[in-house]
């Protein structure tokens, strides 16, 4: 007997008529199904764009909208809806339902075929399954959440993507198969999809189990235009926004970058004492200003929590329309920022009485990329005429030398592991070329596959991977604002206590910068002597002694207090620098924003100002006070404020989004998995002679089952390999060929090959 699969309606008190109702109901929906299904593929239809919505049939009405997340592409989501377009459907066999109800529960057996396909491939115990979608139970849209409901109608209107892939139910993804007599697995959903064209035949299928939307909404692509031109600026009505206009300022970032968050200055500053200093600007794209708390399109960010980044291109957390246009620092353009400045001391570190914090508009003179002023500062136009390059470039090697001297990883492992980079782009055949590059994390896209390692010498200690000069220059600067954000808490703090203690006959607003710092403790090497002594004799030894540092590694933690971060060789650290990417980030600059905002309106009522109109209770995290009387007194006019109570304070939440976060890191990197052994597939396939590939034994993960961690140098591959010859010698070379590649499954095997030589590049273009 078939297990039933629809819940039941609550109209019928008679369980037993109602159960008879459902069976018969789920039967037509299947048989429906089954035949548009068989119908397109022998014909398929093309269709115009430019349908009038009065000619749509009933079950395409029904269907719209249905699929949405369910294809990573809008080309398939379109065919999964036109699967219900009955029009030219001459076929007498095929019965063209009426009924609502059997519409209804066709699309959500279609759905539920679409979730059995995502299955294919996985590994994992149920368990583990289960925590892979984890992040999906608590999600909530408006009034909708999560929870199983057992009404159809309930059921129906409730009924998200997302609540259908943590069900994972797919009873009737399984009888339609069986309707169409088709293998009744999630190989044979996949296939069958494919076969369709509402999935490719590479199809990101982790992408689709996460949740995470694939597009965006008419409604959140009307709200990104709203939001581009809306001309509300609280910063500007409280009078908080300085004019940084006349500063000179840099962005820099790969040639393909849409999204600009990042800008920088310096200047020179005489200090009262006639000595000259050099001040740091960090510039970064005020994307509160565009998205602040509680409008619609912060919701929008708010739903994916980060932006995806994969071989096949970005999944952006705001429509690129926006994060793209306005929000971003364009250049010779306008734009708003939040804008730090900075000092630093003789070895290095931030001198604490320079910070400063605004939001600002800045106009962004140069756009370069790191290839162009990398260019720039070797041929010397970053030391003369664009002097300002050659500045920040020595403030950034002054950081670095301070963060290795304060212990951070740099110092710890001199030679990190290098790791593949892969971008999938079409051909003008409508396929996809995959391009691999391996490098370093010290670098900026310069090919490593030939200069990382001279594979026939006996150490690669001593080979120093070449080093992008502005990848440098960028990393240190937003590593240092990340340190500047974290030390700004007291000195911001310290202003709003001296205007409280000198104003107690007002009601000053309780003013406290919450911040999640990033922190790191240090290694315990005093219990763990043992394997510092093993770590120890791996120096010189490079990639191994790299590789076994990382256990020493603790793991990152977000506090509510300043506290160290080990890795970056810091006393503090926040992430603010990429709010256009991260929604964490964002929350930083609302937190931000909503503390200096505060303070200015302290300052105001402590001068007897008025708030001016248009800032809200959102705006300022609290209630917003009003100047309700002023008389005159012996000392002189006296003005009084009130409160009226809306609902107290605003807090965010930091923790907001961790579970999309997470889940958005191994999205990352299953594609990038799945793409890496798609690539050596292909390499093996197109080749008329055996592929090999050169490997270093980096250490024994397992010696009871002779098992090792390598590293694969011209694919930037870590992975496990099952010794075939008994122990082998830490830091020793292999040659080694695939003896099994699957990339939907995962799968990559690898056995020593008898021949010695051979050749392989890293850096190629498979078609």
């Amino acid at each position: 007997m078939a297990t039933p699969w629809l819940p039941p309606s609550l109209d019928d008190d008679d369980i037993f008529a109602e159960d008879i109702k459902r069976k018969e109901l789920e039967k037509k929906s299947l048989e429906f199904m089954a035949s548009f299904i068989q119908h397109r593929l022998k014909d398929p239809l093309i269709y115009e764009n430019n349908e009038n919505d009065d000619e749509i049939p009933l079950a395409m009405k029904i269907a719209h909208d249905r699929f949405r997340d369910l294809t990573c592409t809008y080309e398939g989501e379109i065919i999964l809806e036109r699967l219900f377009d009955t029009r030219n459907i001459s076929d007498p066999d095929i019965e063209i339902p009426e009924d609502e109800e059997v519409i209804k529960a066709a699309i959500i057996a279609m759905q539920s075929l679409l979730i059995l396909g995502m299955q294919t491939g996985v590994k994992g115990t149920p368990q583990q399954k289960e925590r892979s979608v984890a992040h999906l139970r608590n999600y909530k849209n408006g009034d909708e959440n999560t929870e199983h409901t057992s009404d159809f109608d309930a059921y129906w209107k409730s009924l998200s993507t997302r609540k259908l892939k943590h069900d994972s139910d797919v009873t009737a993804g399984i009888q339609l198969l069986a309707e169409l007599k088709l293998k009744r697995t999630a190989q044979g959903a996949f296939d069958l999809l494919v076969r369709l064209g509402a999935w490719k035949i590479h199809e990101d299928l982790g992408l689709l189990r996460s949740g995470f939307p694939t597009r965006y909404t008419d409604e959140e692509l009307r709200n990104a235009q709203e939001a581009a031109n809306d001309d509300h600026d609280p910063d500007k009505i409280i009078g908080i926004r300085k004019d940084l206009r006349h500063l000179k300022v840099y962005t820099i970032d790969s040639e393909c970058t849409d999204e600009i968050d990042d800008g920088l200055s310096i200047e020179v500053v005489k200090k009262a004492d006639g000595i000259e200093r050099k001040r740091i600007w960090v510039h970064i794209a005020d994307a509160d200003r565009f998205a602040p708390r509680h409008s619609k399109i912060f919701h929008t960010a708010q739903q994916r929590a980060t932006s995806l980044y994969l071989p096949t291109g970005s999944v952006p957390m705001f429509p690129i329309e926006l994060s793209g246009g306005p929000m971003s620092l364009r250049a010779e353009c306008n734009s708003h920022a939040l804008s730090m400045a900075i000092e630093l001391n003789d070895d290095g570190s931030i001198d604490e009485d320079s910070l400063m914090i605004t939001p600002s508009l800045i106009n962004v003179d140069y756009r370069l990329s790191y290839d162009e002023v990398d260019e720039m500062l070797e041929v010397g136009v970053g030391y003369f005429e664009e002097w300002e390059l050659g500045a920040l470039l020595d403030e950034a090697n002054k950081r670095r030398k301070h963060r290795i001297s304060c212990g951070s990883t740099e110092g710890f492992v001199p030679m990190p592991i290098p790791q593949a980079e892969i971008k999938v782009v079409e051909n003008s055949d409508n396929e996809v070329d995959i391009l691999l590059n391996v490098e370093t994390t010290h670098n900026a896209g310069v090919n490593q596959s030939e200069a990382v390692l001279d594979f026939d010498s006996n150490s690669d200690e001593d080979v120093s991977p070449p080093v992008s000069s502005a990848f440098l220059l960028v990393t240190e600067m937003m590593i240092m604002s990340g340190e500047g954000m974290g030390k700004l808490k007291d000195v911001l703090e310290s202003k709003t206590a001296r205007v409280r203690e000198e104003n107690d006959h007002l009601p000053i607003l309780e003013n406290k910068l919450d911040l999640p710092y990033r922190a790191q403790p240090r290694p315990d090497f005093k219990q763990r002597y043992q394997e510092l002594e093993t770590l120890n004799s791996l120096k010189g030894k490079g990639y191994c002694h790299a590789w076994y540092a990382r256990r020493f590694f603790e793991p990152v933690r977000v506090n509510s207090e300043p506290s160290p971060h080990n890795g970056l060789g810091l006393d503090c650290y926040v992430q603010w620098t990429s709010p256009i990417r991260r929604f964490s980030d964002l929350q930083v600059h609302a937190a931000v924003k909503r503390f200096l905002r505060r303070h200015r309106v302290n300052l105001l009522m402590e001068n007897g100002r008025e708030i001016p109109e248009g800032i809200t209770p959102s705006d300022l995290g609290c209630d917003v006070p009003k100047l309700v009387a002023s008389s005159t007194t012996e000392e002189g006019l006296s003005k009084r404020y009130e409160i009226v109570p809306t609902g107290g304070r605003h807090n965010i939440n930091y923790k907001r989004g961790i579970g999309f976060v997470n889940a958005a890191r191994m999205v990352q990197r299953k594609s990038k998995e799945y793409w890496l052994f798609e690539y050596i597939k292909r390499q093996i396939e197109e080749s008329d002679s055996e592929v090999l590939y050169k490997a270093t034994v980096l250490a024994c993960v397992d010696p009871r089952r002779g098992q090792y961690a390598i590293f694969v140098h011209d694919l930037g591959l870590e992975h496990r390999y099952l010794s075939e010859q008994g122990e082998l010698s830490i830091g020793s070379k292999l040659w080694l060929k695939v003896s099994s590649v699957q990339p939907r499954h995962g799968i990559l095997t690898f056995t020593l090959s008898s021949v010695y030589g051979g050749k392989s590049k890293a850096f190629t273009q498979i078609s």
